[in-house]
């Protein structure tokens, strides 16, 4: 390398050198910088207004869904069960009671219980679910006892209860709204026995009589039950 540079070669070298350095500094064009400007000043607006949409569709969204759950609510689309139809056997009649009545949809006939001190006092027919629920009542001076059979094939129990087994079969005890409830299954139909005023060993009792023609005490029924079975048909 040479001691000493051509001068001419450096002054060319330092005025290409100025020529970067101004264009480095110079501002934008005009309409450059008013385009930058307006972006800026827009862009926060748009992400105020896109965070209420998106907020918006969500809480419709949960609304929606709240609606939906609702209307399946009101629409009683959970699957009928003893329980539910203990309502109806806890339900007023609607008509008397006759001499003779079968079950609509079974072959099962109500039994008379006027030797047993509950005789005959009034009938219902309820839909449930599509099935068919015939409901007799039997009244005494210990107050009313409604039979209802469900058509069809047998219902799960509902939740809770205690097993009896007797010879007949088995038997659930539950409670719905304070009342007592039995329900079993005889001839493939769910039979259910509810009353807000007799005793559950009551209930039991004619029950398997019901089923089976046989008479089991109410003492022996009632506290022979198995407390800690609790399981779900």
């Amino acid at each position: 390398m040479s001691e000493h540079p051509d001068p001419a070669r450096v002054s060319a070298d330092e005025q290409r050198l100025g020529e970067l350095l101004r264009a480095v500094e110079a501002p934008a064009p005009a309409p450059l910088r008013a385009r930058i400007a307006e972006l800026n000043a827009g862009a926060p607006s748009r992400r105020r207004l896109r965070m209420p949409a998106l907020a918006f569709g969500g809480a419709f969204a949960a609304a929606a869904l709240a609606a939906v759950a609702l209307a399946l609510v009101l629409s009683g689309t959970s699957a009928p069960t003893a329980l539910r139809t203990a309502e109806l056997a806890l339900a007023q009649p609607r008509a008397s009671a006759p001499q003779t009545l079968v079950a609509t949809g079974t072959d099962i006939p109500f039994p008379d219980w006027a030797a047993q001190g509950w005789p005959r006092a009034g009938l219902r027919r309820d839909s449930l679910d599509g099935r068919q629920v015939t409901t007799e009542f039997y009244s005494s001076s210990s107050g009313t006892i409604g039979y209802a059979i469900v058509s069809g094939a047998p219902l799960q129990f509902g939740a809770g209860g205690s097993t009896v087994v007797r010879a007949a079969g088995d038997y659930r005890l539950m409670r719905s709204g304070g009342a007592a409830v039995v329900a079993w299954v005889q001839q493939g139909h769910t039979c259910v026995l509810a009353s807000r005023t007799a005793s559950p060993a009551t209930l039991l009792d004619l029950a398997v009589l019901q089923d089976s023609a046989s008479t089991v005490s109410t003492q022996r029924g009632w506290r022979s039950l198995p407390q800690a079975t609790v399981s779900r048909v």
